[in-house]
């Protein structure tokens, strides 16, 4: 599992995040919805669960009960690489 905000390794297996879970890193909150699998901004509440209480900051700290921690992450962040996917898929960027 890696941290949402500065990437680095937070272990090396799948572990269960608790609300207040920190990255020993950087310190950023891991129960947030910025490292949740369910994040999708966009989406209601920018969460692929139906009917998720609003969040207000997606950075902190929540007590979502369906919250996930997202694995893996790519080095664009989640909403640079859906406009670099939408522009592939439109035909306005090379798939080079």
């Amino acid at each position: 599992m890696d941290c949402w905000k500065c990437r680095k390794k937070v272990s090396e297996e799948p572990i269960k995040v608790g609300f207040r879970a920190e990255c020993p890193h950087c310190s950023i909150s891991l129960h947030s919805c910025k490292g949740c699998r369910y994040y999708m901004p966009g989406k209601p509440n920018d969460c692929l669960i139906p009917g998720t209480d609003p969040i207000k900051d997606r950075e902190k700290m929540n007590f979502c009960e369906d919250f996930a921690p997202k694995l893996l992450f790519d080095k664009e962040t989640d909403v640079e690489a859906a406009k670099k996917k939408a522009r592939r898929l439109l035909g306005l960027e090379d798939d080079s």
